[in-house]
């Protein structure tokens, strides 16, 4: 061999040890975060649809900025940032869904318990009877269904 040919083959397994580095660096790379933004994207509009707006509206504006900050850095090619900021945003927005969620029961609870004593919040009214007294048979003429069987149709 002359020292042409060996130079030309240090060149070629330099060129070969290049193209399968950069081809195991392509197969490591961080894939880009599609389905996380999307999770994020749908966790936001969910929790637009809890009341998030009216309920919890610092966690729903954080999820949404943390969103935008998520596409800014898929555009810089900065998959890992957008991973994370799109975990952030779909966290931020499921807490902003719980809270709304929560607040819309607190207030439907309240509504039942003024339906079911209306007199306990007025001032100067007694209030209704206690939810622990018996309850009676309705006065009825003839004879009573209270002591008769029934069937699961509800007759007799």
């Amino acid at each position: 061999m002359n020292r042409n040919s060996i130079s030309t083959l240090g060149w070629r397994g330099i060129v070969i040890l290049s193209a399968s580095l950069g081809l195991a660096a392509c197969a490591g790379s961080v894939p880009p975060p599609t389905a996380q933004l999307g999770a994020s994207a749908q966790a936001i509009q969910q929790a637009e649809r809890a009341g998030a707006l009216e309920h919890s509206p610092a966690e729903f504006q954080s999820a949404r900025e943390k969103l935008a900050a998520a596409d800014a850095a898929m555009r810089e090619d900065e998959r890992t940032k957008a991973r994370r900021l799109a975990e952030q945003a779909q966290a931020d927005a499921e807490l902003a869904t719980v809270r709304s969620q929560r607040a819309t029961a607190q207030q439907a609870a309240s509504a039942v318990r003024t339906l079911a004593n209306p007199n306990s919040g007025v001032p100067g009214r007694a209030p209704a009877a206690s939810a622990a007294a018996p309850l009676a048979p309705p006065a009825m003429s003839g004879t009573s269904t209270w002591d008769s069987p029934r069937t699961l149709e509800g007759t007799p």
